[in-house]
């Protein structure tokens, strides 16, 4: 792909365009990333007005569905079967890699139970020119562990929890040679000491903040609209008082639903199926991590026949927290 970015790379700073760019075609667009800097740069004018999107951008990738704790909200259907192995994923990621996918992004279940992690990451970087990102809950980082494999992800995400001891997760990552950021799942009792978190969080070293919204049944975990307001004007306060200092981004579920929350981007849709795919632990393409609709797979052709389908027919989840609107349309239905 290298020569074929090169009429698109003198639109570029000098001082960018030798960099190991990879390109993803859009629809209408060219966006560039190097995974070594995780910048990312979208090209928009004529020279593009003719692309069409190849690939998603990032595989979201359940690893293992073994976790070593029992969370109540989790989403993660608890019955599914841990089916991969290290030489299984590693040629499903090499595949991924060839199709033109920028990133992996591993969950579960917790990665770090996956055997042989620290080796996978290794060869994973190796052989392919892809980031590596993974969510944990932290409980199971190592010093060693980072050191050795540090440099070679994009980045860790750390899930807090009020049991999962995230802090002393937070000094470990921050004296360790490692990009993290934090996933903050804001329920009604996480906004009610949203300030006072956000102080703690800033304390420890946090840059990186996602917001979460939460997906399920329970009701009480939900925010109502006067809540989401509340939320709003957080993240705006935050925002005003922070600025380019930290990176403050709500994940893409909460749709319209924040008003007046500042967006780099202005997305009408999460992109759930398009931009990103799910793959469970069990092997099968979902939209997004939390939809109801799964398709299973054997071949990684059968993967690319399933995003393309989701791409031309995004549909919602059936689950509150969804943010995406309904269409009027069927999804083919996938045989094993």
């Amino acid at each position: 792909m290298s020569h074929l970015l090169e009429p698109y790379l003198a639109h570029l700073p000098t001082s960018l365009r030798a960099l190991p760019w990879r390109g993803l075609p859009l629809d209408g667009k060219l966006l560039l990333f190097e995974r070594s800097s995780g910048l990312n740069i979208l090209l928009e004018g004529q020279e593009t007005a003719a692309l069409r999107q190849t690939a998603p951008r990032t595989l979201l990738i359940a690893v293992t569905n073994h976790c070593n704790l029992s969370c109540p909200f989790c989403y993660r259907d608890q019955s599914s079967a841990s089916t991969w192995n290290f030489d299984d994923l590693l040629g499903f990621c090499q595949a991924a890699d060839r199709w033109g996918v920028l990133e992996v992004a591993f969950g579960g279940g917790e990665p770090l139970l996956f055997p042989r992690w620290a080796a996978f990451i290794e060869a994973l970087y190796t052989t392919t020119k892809l980031a590596i990102n993974f969510t944990t809950n932290g409980s199971l980082l190592r010093p060693a562990f980072l050191q050795r494999v540090g440099p070679k992800l994009g980045q860790i995400r750390l899930s807090l929890y009020d049991d999962n001891d995230y802090r002393s997760t937070l000094k470990l990552l921050r004296a360790a040679p490692v990009r993290y950021g934090v996933n903050w799942l804001i329920t009604p009792q996480a906004l009610a000491h949203a300030e006072a978190t956000l102080a703690d969080l800033l304390a420890h070293g946090v840059q990186d903040f996602l917001l979460l919204r939460y997906k399920g049944p329970d009701r009480h975990l939900n925010l109502d609209q006067t809540q989401s307001a509340e939320l709003a004007a957080f993240v705006r306060q935050a925002h005003a008082a922070l600025g380019s200092q930290i990176s403050l981004k709500v994940g893409s579920c909460w749709g319209s639903t924040l008003d007046g929350v500042p967006r780099l981007f202005d997305h009408h849709d999460c992109g759930a199926g398009v931009a990103f795919l799910s793959i469970t632990s069990d092997k099968q393409v979902k939209p997004c991590s939390f939809h109801h609709w799964t398709a299973p797979f054997q071949t990684f052709e059968d993967v690319r026949r399933i995003w393309q389908d989701l791409r031309d027919q995004p549909q919602p989840a059936y689950l509150a927290g969804c943010a995406r609107r309904p269409a009027q349309i069927t999804l083919q239905i996938y045989n094993s």
